[in-house]
């Protein structure tokens, strides 16, 4: 098991246990699909987040499925990738078409998770939270959800979190952890892009 700690709290690992990604991973798999994506009108970064729920992924095969808050009010949204399956909630949807970060954020997660391939897999005597956060299949969809986001170059050209949420369409807390994580691994510095 993994223990990390975040502002004094310990954390561990909340979803599956899956194959392992790492950062640099993740950032690749990211670029190969983020060109694909459809962008909103006049923009260069943000993505068209509707667009990607309600075309690109029954494109891709999947359907979704928009449920009321009492039949889903542990989550927002989940996916089953092995059935071609997202089911979100509907105020969440109704965030998406109000331009919410949180509903366009969910969305994007829940993509993270059908590219990544997640699927439940059990072992004997596997425990919820005993696995390393590489192998954790919510971390691997935030993490994957912040580089399709706000990809490096957008990173690169913002010059502040404000500036990078305005550019993405995604919250400034988002912005600033994910400025805050490239420096910390060297992929940026400043304005200037470091290589990988």
């Amino acid at each position: 098991m993994t223990t990390l700690y975040s502002n004094g709290a310990i954390r561990t690992p909340q979803g599956l246990r899956v194959s392992p990604h790492s950062y640099a991973s993740l950032e690749e798999v990211a670029t190969g699909i983020r060109d694909a994506l459809p962008l909103r009108a006049g923009e260069r970064y943000s993505l068209d987040c509707a667009r990607i729920l309600e075309q690109t992924l029954p494109n891709a095969g999947f359907k979704y499925k928009i449920v009321e808050v009492d039949d889903l009010d542990e989550c927002a949204a989940f996916t089953i990738p092995e059935k071609g399956l997202v089911v979100i909630r509907e105020d969440i949807y109704d965030m998406l078409y109000n331009g919410h970060v949180f509903g366009r954020s969910t969305v994007v997660h829940e993509m993270g998770h059908i590219v990544l391939k997640h699927a439940v897999t059990l072992h004997r005597g596997a425990k919820l939270g005993q696995h390393r956060f590489c192998e954790d299949s919510e971390w691997q969809a935030k993490a994957i959800t912040a580089a399709l986001m706000m990809p490096v170059e957008a990173c690169v050209e913002a010059g502040t979190p404000e500036e990078l949420a305005r550019m993405c369409g995604t919250s400034v807390q988002s912005a600033t952890f994910r400025l805050d994580n490239l420096r910390k691994y060297g992929k940026i510095s400043g304005q200037r892009r470091l290589f990988w």
